[in-house]
């Protein structure tokens, strides 16, 4: 088991190190070519649409095949697509690559998920603490050696460098565990993602990750714009908030296995990703990247928060389709926060899409708290 969960940690880091090396940097490449804000935003929108509609269909495949052959394709359709993207210039062949990457991405993300949960039912809080960390190992390195990559060559052949690297790592499929494939209709599903405590837990997650719209349009700019920091410099600040993500996810999924309250746990994530990205647009660095970093905390604290929530709540048998349908519902999040965000940061400027978000974020601290009120409510007259 141990060498299980060390190949699929590796595999996370990878996945996620291919991903950070251009991702942050990728409104700054959209720019460079003549994209406006509007068009950037309708990207990463597609980006978010494609995951919206891959997200279920992924988590169902990844209880009836075998996962690891879905990672290994998906892996694949990433390498192709990053290749496209440094071939095309032109808006709708940009938008093809852009969707042919959603697809990779989200089928990647949601299978290796399911593998992970399907592989590991016990010590839930330590074993997805260590995942998250090392996806969050990679992200730091990726952040690193992108702005290193892009400050020495441009991102036609940086895009073509990690296309391969990709299709390269795809070959671990045949050391990953195997997950057993089963079979259940439509309806199974429903019932579960449609009971009270799992749609709370659906929505207060896509309120949380609206956050990254803003992120995902904004955020690469105002460290450009705002900042005025080269793309050396970006891969360093991002890197280091990449770092305090894994930091965080390890403390804290040790600290829910040790029986952790939830609902505390969730309070501190909250209020850290909440000030920390609100404070992060102060133009001072050294204070910008304070907050950042306080932000970090917070939101490895809630990913790891919500791989234990969907351990608990879902069979490990349909943890596949499942966790699929919250993955759509954070997509989803992004989604909408892309269009709100990426028209606003182009017209009043790439701060205040950071500085709502964070506001946003802390306006979801009481609603932790509604299933424990309601929960006592229901003690008290069964009683």
């Amino acid at each position: 088991m141990r060498k299980s969960l060390f190949l699929l940690c590796f595999l996370s880091a990878c996945g996620a190190f291919a991903i950070a090396t251009t991702a942050f940097f990728m409104p700054v490449y959209l720019k460079e070519i003549d994209f406006s804000g509007r068009e950037i935003g309708i990207l990463y929108a597609a980006l978010s649409v494609t995951s919206i509609i891959t997200s279920f269909p992924s988590g169902l495949a990844s209880d009836r095949f075998l996962a690891r052959d879905l990672i290994a394709l998906a892996l694949i359709l990433m390498g192709i697509a990053c290749w496209l993207k440094s071939e095309v210039f032109l808006f709708l062949p940009f938008v093809l690559a852009y969707l042919t990457y959603g697809v990779g991405q989200n089928l990647f993300r949601v299978s290796l998920d399911a593998l992970l949960l399907k592989s590991f039912s016990q010590n839930v809080g330590k074993v997805y603490g260590y995942f998250n960390g090392a996806r969050m190992l990679g992200f730091t390195l990726g952040g690193i050696i992108g702005g290193l990559l892009l400050s020495h060559f441009d991102f036609r052949l940086t895009l073509k460098l990690i296309g391969s690297f990709c299709v390269a790592i795809s070959f671990i499929r045949r050391f990953l565990p195997q997950n057993i494939p089963v079979s259940f209709g439509l309806k199974t599903y429903k019932n579960d993602f449609f009971r009270p405590s799992v749609l709370f837990f659906a929505i207060w997650l896509f309120m949380f990750y609206l956050h990254w719209g803003a992120e995902f349009t904004s955020y690469g700019l105002f460290l450009r714009e705002n900042l005025k920091l080269s793309l050396l410099a970006m891969g360093f600040y991002m890197s280091a908030e990449f770092a305090m993500v894994g930091l965080a996810s390890v403390i804290m999924g040790l600290w829910l296995n040790k029986g952790a309250n939830p609902y505390q746990v969730a309070f501190w994530g909250l209020l850290a990703s909440g000030i920390g990205h609100m404070g992060m647009i102060i133009e001072h660095l050294p204070v910008s990247l304070t907050f950042r970093l306080i932000h970090g905390f917070g939101d490895g604290t809630i990913m790891v928060l919500s791989y234990v929530g969907i351990a608990k709540l879902f069979k490990i048998e349909r943890i596949g389709g499942n966790s699929g349908l919250i993955t759509l519902t954070i997509m989803l999040g992004g989604f909408i926060g892309s269009l709100v965000f990426g028209p606003l940061g182009e017209k009043w400027g790439y701060q205040w899409p950071l500085f709502i978000s964070g506001v946003t974020t802390l306006v979801l601290i009481p609603m932790i708290f509604i299933p424990k009120v309601i929960e006592l409510k229901h003690e008290r007259r069964s009683a």
